[in-house]
């Protein structure tokens, strides 16, 4: 999957681009809709299919205090959009100067300059524009003030060379699928209703970092740490069954997600330690990913760490049969 930072770099393609417009924050079933489609009519044409993204989250820039915990890092993003098949992303880096563009001067910058117009004035057709057809969905905006919205961009389109397909949105349970609705429903615990709207269980993908050798060393249960990016959202802190993934292979587990009070040393801020069934090996600074499946309990002070032991055993059964029942 080809990645440009600049719309001159993907100006040069030789072969018609159909584009899906939007920041695209969990990839989710919504966001699939738009993807699809695109894929779709580029394949039926000839074309590539491409993706015009941001690299952060426009009020992270514009109102940082307003900037909503993210479903999706951007690597994971790229990696949603390259697993779908995506030819190329279009990666803007998102600036107040972005920020300020008016939206014709935004789809300049896409298309070119229109044929017969080489000061940048209105003509007729962009000259060997390579964009064919932009798919967005209706909430999209771009450009000053949000002034570009998927009318005024059709419209733009026909001064540019490109159409410009509007996709619905999709729903759950009655209600349109957002990325606001997704973050609210990880963040309550509602895993099933999450994983609904995304089309696959919430994830986090970070790397393995050392932690105090509890589990391994006073427990017989050794775990993988991460430490969430600030930014992630993450479900209540507990006790879950999880799918984990790392380059050994797909792996049932139990993931702790708090501060550990057992003991007296306990983490000063959250940690997720996940253990993994039925695997031996380092996994210390390497990636791992962990799906959250379902909530097994609270996390909870025990007397002894006996008694905590007893209770991991209980978590690795039921998270074992949880994962079973899971399985395709």
């Amino acid at each position: 999957m080809k990645i440009c930072t600049h719309p001159s770099q993907f100006r040069k393609s030789r072969n018609p681009i159909f584009l899906g417009a939007g920041f695209f924050d969990g990839v989710h079933k919504g966001h699939q809709m738009v993807l699809a489609a695109t894929l779709q009519r580029a394949r039926e044409t000839g074309g590539e299919a491409w993706v015009l993204t941001f690299d952060r989250h426009p009020l992270s820039v514009l109102a940082p205090s307003k900037s909503p915990a993210l479903l999706t890092s951007l690597e994971d993003r790229l990696g949603l959009f390259e697993e779908m098949g995506i030819d190329g992303v279009l990666l803007l880096p998102f600036t107040r100067q972005l920020a300020v563009q008016e939206p014709e001067s935004f789809v300049k910058s896409l298309c070119g300059a229109p044929h017969g117009a080489p000061g940048g004035g209105t003509g007729h057709l962009a000259s060997g524009v390579p964009v064919s057809e932009i798919r967005c969905g209706d909430n999209w905006r771009f450009g000053r003030r949000a002034a570009g919205t998927p009318h005024v961009l059709a419209q733009l389109g026909e001064i540019y060379g490109f159409r410009v397909e509007i996709v619905p949105y999709a729903f759950y349970q009655g209600v349109e699928i957002s990325s606001t609705r997704i973050r609210t429903a990880v963040s309550e615990g509602r895993l099933a209703d999450a994983a609904a709207m995304l089309g696959r269980p919430f994830f986090i993908r970070e790397w393995v970092c050392h932690g105090r050798g509890i589990g391994r060393d006073r427990l017989d249960t050794a775990t993988a740490n991460l430490i969430p990016h600030a930014s992630s959202v993450m479900p209540p802190i507990g006790v879950y069954a999880v799918r984990a993934v790392c380059e050994a292979g797909v792996f049932c587990g139990v993931a702790d997600w708090g501060t550990h009070p057992t003991f007296e040393d306990g983490a000063a801020r959250p940690v997720l330690e996940t253990h993994l069934l039925d695997f031996t090996g380092d996994l210390y600074d390497k990636p791992l990913t962990v799906s959250f499946l379902a909530r097994l309990r609270d996390e909870r002070t025990f007397a002894t760490s006996d008694a905590l032991a007893a209770q991991i055993q209980k978590d690795i059964a039921d998270a074992r049969a949880i994962f079973n029942r899971l399985q395709p």
